[in-house]
């Protein structure tokens, strides 16, 4: 069987190993853009099982979370390997590929899987306030960040870093709204910055029974406020099943002997959803990115009701005629369901398929309401605005512009940002399934 790992990088590896790859066995890597293997590296008759992954995605891009990535795994298998922090020990690593050879660690992922939930979930948080009780101004964590910044200082930075590029793309008046309203409550400093994972969270972490063999996915790792781990996990607890989040908190505190301000997590829950939800670009147009956007863009808009006290009003829905072409969409979505996926042997190409599924469902329901729907939204910010505009999409660039300029206050902003949300989800509704009405826990 020829090799999926390049020349180059099987090299390298070798060369910083003293070792050569003596065995391989593809294995997913963690995302469409990350592949990956479990390699077997043999040095003078001893052999030592390891996962190496590396990523196709541009590198130049992608470089500082690599370069983060690959210092955390270095502290935590080298000065730091007796932190009581689980990872899978770094044996080498590759920029060109970026690419990470590691000591292979064995576990399960699924965390529905777990025989003792609540008990994996207290080690989890354990694990965390390892972390978090780190020296952060170590060198070994240079690349992570300054320890000497404050968390809110970063926090700034960050925040004008994402306006600037939400400005700079089309001034999304949701995100925008969202990034004025966090910039201005930024919450008061407790404490010096930590070590973060950056994405904690169900998905993020491999166990055995109940306890945690390894955090993975480091990519996001820096140095903030730890509050920021504890919304990682609320955030992620969205799409995939965790503790309740009370039970999060109380373990947290416990493990770590640090009160927890739930006000101060959603203050973070909200921050983290911005810095993954401002691209700078046009979202990607696949019925799964849709469909998760659809759903952020929601909970972003319901999340800053919430930690305002404002009351959202819903729009009424007008009802169309279905379209001409109506029947059409449904013999795709039946060809789809009972011929193209059942007879697609790549688990690949049925999760294409069914994504593909989910775009025809939403082009049926935007067929059927788009122009109602665009034409109510793009009346509301004309009214708002006082201005005309030739199309929805600059109506709301104009009103992403007026939001950072100050010239529309807080509430009305609110109002129509919820508007627009109420219909997105509808159009996706179907698609979409129980992530349409999904939300945070209600927790004081």
């Amino acid at each position: 069987m020829a090799s999926a790992i390049p020349l180059d990088l099987r090299e390298s590896i070798e060369r910083q190993t003293g070792a050569v790859i003596a065995d391989e066995r593809p294995r997913g890597g963690g995302g469409a853009s990350r592949q990956g293997a479990e390699v077997t590296l043999r040095s003078e008759g001893t052999e030592r099982r390891c996962y190496l992954s590396w990523d196709t995605r541009d590198r130049k891009s992608r470089l500082p979370f690599f370069e983060r990535e690959t210092a955390v795994l270095e502290a935590l298998s080298g000065p730091f390997a007796d932190s009581g922090v689980a990872v899978a020990p770094l044996v080498a690593s590759e920029p060109a590929h970026l690419a990470l050879c590691s000591l292979f660690v064995a576990g399960q992922e699924r965390f529905p899987d777990a025989p003792d939930k609540s008990a994996l979930a207290r080690d989890f948080l354990a694990q965390l306030a390892r972390l978090h009780a780190l020296d952060a101004g170590h060198p070994a964590f240079a690349p992570l960040g300054d320890p000497r910044e404050p968390p809110s200082a970063a926090i700034r930075r960050r925040l004008a870093e994402l306006a600037q590029t939400n400005l700079a793309g089309d001034a999304d008046p949701i995100l925008q709204l969202a990034l004025q309203w966090l910039a201005a409550n930024v919450p008061a400093d407790r404490g010096p910055a930590v070590v973060l994972h950056g994405d904690a969270g169900p998905g993020n972490f491999l166990f055995d029974g109940s306890g945690v063999t390894a955090l993975v996915d480091w990519e996001l790792t820096h140095l903030g406020d730890p509050m920021e781990d504890l919304a990682q996990i609320w955030v992620r607890s969205l799409i995939q099943p965790f503790v309740p989040m009370r039970e999060v908190v109380a373990a947290y505190e416990v493990v770590s002997g640090t009160p927890v301000d739930i006000q101060r997590v959603k203050y973070h829950r909200l921050y983290f959803q911005l810095g993954f939800s401002v691209k700078g670009a046009a979202p990607a147009a696949t019925g799964t990115a849709m469909l998760y956007g659809t759903m952020h863009r929601r909970i972003i808009v319901e999340s800053l009701a919430e930690l305002t006290g404002h009351a959202l009003t819903a729009p009424a829905l007008p009802e169309c005629r279905a379209s001409e072409r109506d029947p059409g969409y449904a013999m795709a979505l039946e060809d789809l369901k009972a011929e193209v996926v059942p007879g697609l042997a790549s688990q690949r190409a049925a999760t294409k398929a069914k994504a593909l599924a989910r775009m025809v469902k939403y082009w049926r329901a935007r067929d059927r309401y788009g122009a109602a729907f665009d034409a109510a939204e793009r009346h509301e910010i004309d009214d708002l605005l006082g201005a005309v505009h030739d199309g929805l999409p600059s109506a709301r660039t104009a009103f992403g512009q007026a939001i950072a300029s100050g010239a529309v206050s807080f509430a009305p902003a609110l109002e129509l940002c919820h508007a627009r949300t109420v219909r997105e989800t509808f159009l996706m509704a179907d698609a979409m399934g129980a992530l349409a009405t999904t939300r945070y826990e209600d927790i004081a």
